[in-house]
């Protein structure tokens, strides 16, 4: 049997780009950007906004991750790893509504979260990424003319925030392992080998000072970090100003940031390492 193929006159076409909020400015904005549950305030809320001229399909998603570095401090966020998931995870207990919903241009809607925990959890901070989608409504595709195609594009924004559940008796520090200072052509890197203690993530910040031969401060600078696990991390100095000689590089690690209330931050006491190094 002859099978006679007839040609294709009309196409349409749909391409979707995924965008990270971490490089793009977000068509919507979410707040907090840390939400905390625990046995005593069993409740958080999300915010969503939608800050554009267009209606925006936004979902959420509860996947596992938690940020890790490598050996020269580059982060990047782990999603596949089954054993920090079956310790640490809460994906599964986590209930959102709405999780699906529409946001006409200059709306909000407020997402109600709540977590229904394992009974048998022992004591401890767990967590989960909350994942907001949202893309524009896509239009209806209209006819395409024959032998035309009608490219249709849409962005989708991804953002990614974290919910966190504190039980029991919690408590966190950082023990610096190690640091040094790496001097490239134009820039200084101090890195820090860091090993988490107790049995919460540790949230806070990582600050620098570079102090000359005659004690002044001549550099100074400052990260947020969330450390889940023993990990390496580093801050960047510009050497453009600086004379050649000796100096010191203070690195201290405090459990506060300005991004989370300080009442929802598991305290612990600062930690700091001198090192020095000679710029020639």
């Amino acid at each position: 049997m002859r099978v006679t193929m007839k040609p294709i006159q009309s196409l349409s076409i749909l391409f979707v780009a995924v965008i990270s909020a971490a490089t793009l400015h977000a068509q919507v904005s979410i707040s907090p950007t840390s939400l905390f549950i625990d046995s005593q305030q069993k409740f958080a809320t999300l915010l969503v906004m939608n800050g554009t001229d267009s209606r925006q399909e936004v979902s959420l998603e509860f996947p596992f991750a938690y940020p890790d570095a490598d050996s020269t401090g580059n982060i990047q966020m782990i999603y596949d790893d089954p054993t920090m998931e079956k310790d640490y995870s809460i994906a599964g207990s986590v209930r959102g509504f709405p999780r699906n919903f529409t946001l006409e241009p200059g709306q909000r809607q407020t997402v109600r979260m709540t977590v229904r925990p394992n009974k048998n959890l022992q004591d401890g901070v767990y967590w989960t990424r909350i994942k907001t989608i949202s893309n524009p409504e896509s239009p209806p595709v209209g006819p395409a003319q024959e032998g035309q195609i009608n490219p249709q594009i849409t962005f989708k924004f991804e953002q990614v925030t974290t919910l966190f559940y504190k039980t029991g008796q919690i408590s966190t520090g950082l023990e610096i392992r190690d640091a040094s200072v790496v001097i490239n052509e134009e820039q200084g890197i101090v890195q820090a080998q860091v090993d988490v203690r107790g049995n919460s993530p540790y949230l806070g910040s990582m600050s620098l000072e570079i102090i000359d031969n005659t004690g002044k401060v001549v550099k100074s600078g400052r990260v947020f970090v969330s450390i889940y696990v023993d990990d390496t991390r580093q801050l960047e100095f510009d050497l453009a100003d600086l004379e050649p000689g000796d100096y010191t590089a203070n690195l201290t690690f405090k459990t506060e940031r300005a991004d989370i209330p300080q009442d929802d931050i598991v305290q612990a006491q600062p930690v700091s390492k001198r090192v020095q190094f000679t710029l020639r």
